[in-house]
């Protein structure tokens, strides 16, 4: 019951809009993590080439592209485990020291023979690491396993407020594109989440769940109910902050509203602001091939549901919090 509870959660903290900042729980604002990195591992994406145990088993994968780690310069990290990806965070306080912490993932049922679970089961046991001969080899909780990556050769696709973003995903492109834009507009419009705000939005989501007739945290040890409380208030976080940013968007360029699951987005505010940055040279985009990826999201109508022009929900979508809204809302 807890397992289902707790990937419920995380799935929805993973999954977030198009302006994801790529971490269920970051802020605006520097997070610890940032400040405990070390240059090493910084910046640098490696894929796998086996996990090696105390009982001599080997696991290697057939396509090594199936299984990354990338490790962000802000302290978030970025995996692939075959058909599903994640995102968490990651520490590096001194060198040959690496901790990881929590890691959000989708919960995708890949096919037979995948190492996805003996993948993902290695990296909370991690608390050190050594690059020799041009690979990473990652060492967990009393040497149970040794965790073998090589580098991962990727090309230039994208150049973002001076920061190169190298990589063979066009999808990953445009996340860290979005991010590093969206998290300096809200610095700009200085945008912040309060602990209120977060406290009304937890007690929403509760209130509303118990009149849904789900009472499954109620069977939970402490432990667990704090996990599960900790997800509720990073995943308030994320979505609170969002939609700080996109009302901040929409006043400034108008347009039309899309509606997504996790909040409504300013499509058109989106684009125009995408737009002037690039026009500005905040971004440009090296892969030609790229380019349609990036940009269809935010021109092909056909994919979206538009709200209606006038309407009561376009409205309401702007001005009044969606935690304020919540079935459990008072």
């Amino acid at each position: 019951m807890i397992r289902s509870l707790l990937a419920a959660t995380a799935l929805i903290c993973a999954l977030s809009p198009i302006v994801s900042s790529g971490s269920p729980a970051r802020d605006i604002n520097a997070s610890p993590a940032a400040a405990r990195v070390e240059g090493a591992l910084a910046g640098t994406a490696w894929q796998l080439v086996e996990i090696v145990s105390m009982n001599d088993r080997v696991d290697a994968p057939d396509d090594h592209a199936l299984y990354t780690l990338q490790f962000q310069p802000d302290g978030v990290v970025q995996l692939r485990a075959d058909c599903n990806r994640a995102n968490g965070s990651w520490t590096s306080a001194s060198p040959g020291q690496l901790e990881f912490g929590q890691i959000a993932a989708t919960q995708a049922a890949c096919p037979p023979g995948s190492l996805h679970d003996r993948f993902m089961a290695q990296f909370p046991w991690v608390r050190s690491y050594l690059i020799r001969d041009g690979h990473l080899f990652l060492a967990t909780m009393a040497d149970g396993s040794i965790v073998e990556f090589e580098p991962i050769e990727r090309p230039l696709a994208a150049t973002v407020l001076d920061e190169e973003i190298r990589t063979s995903d066009p999808g990953e492109m445009q996340q860290i594109v979005l991010t590093r834009l969206f998290d300096r507009y809200a610095k700009e419009q200085g945008i912040d989440v309060t602990d209120g705000e977060i406290d009304t939005y937890v007690e929403n989501m509760r209130r509303g769940m118990r009149a849904e007739g789900l009472t499954a945290e109620d069977e939970l040890t402490p432990e667990e109910a704090a996990q599960v409380e900790q997800m509720r208030r990073d995943m308030g976080r994320s979505m609170i902050r969002q939609w700080k940013l996109n009302r901040a968007l929409y006043r400034q360029y108008g347009g039309r509203i899309i509606f997504q699951q996790l909040g409504p987005e300013p499509l058109d505010a989106y684009r125009k602001y995408l737009e002037e940055r690039q026009t500005a040279g905040d971004f440009t985009i090296h892969q030609k091939a790229f380019q349609e990826e990036f940009w269809r999201y935010f021109t092909d109508d056909s994919i979206h549901d538009f709200y209606e022009p006038g309407s009561e929900e376009e409205v309401r979508a702007f001005s009044i919090p969606p935690w304020e809204r919540m079935p459990g809302a008072q």
